[in-house]
């Protein structure tokens, strides 16, 4: 299983449907961001005309599914288009200091610990305990275990569990709200206890590789075949 499935790592994001719908992967986390001030400056306009135009409860429902959807996509469009202009532009900014650096340093030999740091975060473990392991899943392991349970047919089972979800909080009784908010905290729960083993079992398979690397540079880079010793004149 691919490691971004278990932890929000620096992953690229998935790209947007159709070029402009939105993702529950951007959304789970630019809802605590200065960005979701433009969707809900945006919702509080839908709300003000579904409220007007005195929509039932069913169609307010699928109108907020819609809405989102179309709204969020285009928030997220444009968010993306800008966070990538502002990680080119630092990006470039790095570049240059690292060019502007003296000499000496740039030609400095690099030992197998820096090389090990450099490794993709997803290749190399943290060396203390994992504290960020999730209570409840990540949208990226939400969506793979709709691909475990539904294979091939996880996109319209997502999307009907969305549908329900909205029709059940839209419904003008509590109770379907009620059936609903435990049924997904049951499955929260359900899918967190899966994502956590996951995790101890990623942990525990990459921790011998970590061991290995470390005791390698501690005993210095070994020599290889056509790679001349560090103490050995030319």
């Amino acid at each position: 299983m691919p490691s971004h499935h278990l932890s929000p790592l620096d992953k690229p994001l998935p790209p947007q449907p159709w070029g402009f719908l939105a993702t529950n992967n951007f959304w789970s986390r630019a809802l605590l961001t200065p960005i979701a001030i433009i969707f809900w400056a945006g919702a509080a306009v839908f709300f003000t005309c579904s409220n007007f135009f005195a929509l039932v409860w069913w169609q307010q429902a699928l109108g907020l599914m819609v809405f989102f959807s179309v709204w969020g996509g285009l928030v997220e469009r444009w968010s993306r288009k800008y966070l990538a202009r502002r990680r080119t532009l630092l990006f470039a900014g790095h570049s240059a200091a690292l060019d502007a650096a003296p000499a000496e340093a740039r030609a400095a030999p690099r030992g197998p610990r820096d090389l090990l740091d450099e490794a993709p975060r997803e290749l190399v473990p943290s060396r203390e305990a994992r504290s960020e392991w999730p209570i409840v899943p990540t949208a990226e392991f939400w969506d793979y275990a709709f691909e475990r349970l539904f294979g091939r047919a996880a996109g319209v089972a997502n999307l009907a569990f969305d549908l329900a979800v909205i029709l059940a909080l839209s419904y003008p009784t509590w109770t379907p709200t009620i059936v609903v908010t435990l049924v997904m905290v049951v499955l929260s729960i359900w899918f967190g206890v899966w994502q956590r083993r996951l995790l101890l079992q990623f942990e525990a398979g990459a921790r011998p590789g970590l061991a290995l690397a470390e005791s390698s540079g501690s005993r210095g880079v070994p020599e290889g075949p056509g790679r001349p010793s560090a103490t050995s004149s030319p």
